[in-house]
């Protein structure tokens, strides 16, 4: 085979996700200074596609960069740019091999970490944070990676915007006590020969996950992608068709299918959701994992979040009997998570993880922090997370004695009936930028807010939810039968 049919079936490699096969290629002695048709290096190909042992394997081997990368970027700037987590945190982990300083500034001033704010990554904000990104350097602008987050309209915002700043008011605990991303203890080099063996096993984890749980396995090509719909800190929501019906396709990362880690995380996530069946928790229909790019595929929720309906939608204002009905609705999709056995902690309540149809149906989504209570045993150093304002007070507790359990969604679900019913936000009066002070207020045990316009029925409930002694709440059910009531007082059949 001639060295332009090598190069051709290399490219072609990459385009079809296979890295492994062409890094073989590669040390079978194809050029690691290949150029495609379109000019275009092997090096930057696997930059572009965030191939993190190709593009390893091309830089120790001094690979040429075609294009050159634009506005005095590195490699790092790049792969924040794009989002590839992976490949980020290899470039940040081997930073003496890679020569990339995470502080480095390109020709507008911005950081890694100042990218990372403006495409609303908050997986990537916490893995920049915890390798000690400066959050306090400025851009040519003059503006530090806080303020492009208060001036950001992303839907990450408000929790990039407490990891930027609750650290100061936790500063004595490890960085790695506040983040569902860092890793504890894992601050030792990992030999490359590891990372393979770590792929391999999340590959075969996955395959194990599927076949226990019986989760259908759906090809990409009987799915139909059409415009995103959402995004999140490390994934994209398109609305899409199979077989004919509209579906909601969730697409994680590449790195999702190469990393134990991330892999691990979409694990769980897909466990939880094979196990639960209930008309006010969004329906997984399956997963796709014939692409590098892993997908859950569930029922379209064709409306808005929770939180446009309440803040947003000026077509339709939420009257008092749509607010009962949604908060007794999220209370039975709850009730039912937490009588399962071991009960289901969602652990990331809040009305922008709630979607509502046109009719105001609400199911309760996001279940990648969602956890059987009986796995907070071995996850005791990574709980202090979700956002801070639905965040009860224990889980900011790093002396606890005792194990976190489904009050934690009692306490969320109370600051959830104050936005529902008054139209504010829990702890209205503290602004995003000074998240970190709900904290202060925790730590001196005052009373979540209740806004005057909430019935007392209502206001009763929500104080009981969010009593700081965990055992004092209420369960789910007796809250569900208080709604109930206050509803029959207010709402006439």
């Amino acid at each position: 085979m001639g060295n332009q049919s090598s190069n051709e079936v290399l490219f072609k490699l990459i385009a079809n996700g296979n890295e492994d096969e062409a890094l073989q290629l590669l040390q079978n002695g194809c050029s690691v200074n290949s150029i495609n048709k379109s000019g275009v290096s092997i090096m930057r190909v696997a930059l572009e596609n965030g191939m993190a042992s190709l593009f390893k394997h091309c830089y120790i081997r001094q690979g040429i960069m075609l294009p050159c990368l634009e506005l005095d970027q590195t490699a790092l700037h790049r792969a924040v740019q794009l989002g590839y987590y992976k490949l980020t945190w290899k470039l940040v982990r081997d930073s003496k091999l890679f020569k990339s300083k995470i502080d480095v500034q390109d020709e507008l001033g911005r950081t890694a970490l100042h990218i990372a704010v403006e495409i609303g990554s908050s997986d990537l904000v916490a893995l920049l944070l915890k390798y000690n990104a400066n959050r306090h350097i400025r851009t040519n602008s003059l503006k530090t990676p806080y303020d492009i987050a208060i001036d950001s309209h992303t839907e990450m915002a408000d929790e990039i915007i407490e990891q930027l700043t609750i650290e100061d008011y936790l500063a004595k605990s490890s960085v790695e006590d506040i983040s569902p991303l860092r890793e504890q203890g894992s601050t030792q080099e990992t030999k490359s020969n590891k990372i393979s063996e770590d792929e391999k096993e999340a590959k075969s984890n996955l395959e194990r996950t599927l076949e226990e749980y019986k989760i259908p396995v759906i090809k990409s090509s009987e799915l139909k992608l059409m415009e995103m719909i959402n995004r999140g800190s490390s994934c994209l929501v398109f609305r899409g068709k199979w077989r004919g019906s509209e579906v909601a396709i969730k697409q994680f990362t590449s790195e999702y299918s190469t990393s134990d880690k991330e892999m691990g995380k979409f694990i769980k996530e897909l466990k939880v959701l094979s196990q639960v069946r209930h008309p006010n928790l969004l329906l997984l229909m399956g997963i796709c994992i014939d692409q590098p790019n892993l997908c859950i595929i569930t029922e379209l929720m064709p409306n808005f979040t929770l939180f446009y309906a309440i803040h947003k939608n000026k077509q339709k204002k939420l009257n008092l009997a749509d607010r009962f009905s949604i908060a007794i609705q999220i209370s039975r999709g709850l009730s039912y998570l937490h009588a399962n056995e071991p009960a289901i902690i969602h652990r990331d309540l809040k009305p922008e993880n709630c979607l509502l149809d046109h009719n105001l149906n609400v199911k309760i989504a996001d279940f990648g922090l969602a956890r059987p209570s009986s796995t907070f045993l071995e996850e005791a150093t990574t709980i202090c997370i979700g956002t801070t304002r639905f965040m009860a007070p224990e889980l900011f507790d790093k002396d606890r004695n005792e194990a976190i359990g489904v009050e934690i969604d009692i306490w969320a679900f109370g600051c959830m009936i104050i936005e529902i019913f008054s139209g504010k936000r829990p702890w209205h009066y503290i602004s995003s930028n000074k998240a970190n002070t709900i904290f202060y207020e925790l730590y001196h045990k005052k009373p979540v807010p209740i806004p005057d316009n909430i019935p007392p029925e209502v206001a009763e409930i929500i104080r009981e939810c969010c009593r700081y002694n965990p055992k004092r709440r209420p369960s789910i059910v007796q809250v569900l039968e208080r709604l109930e009531m206050a509803k029959s007082i207010y709402i006439v059949s």
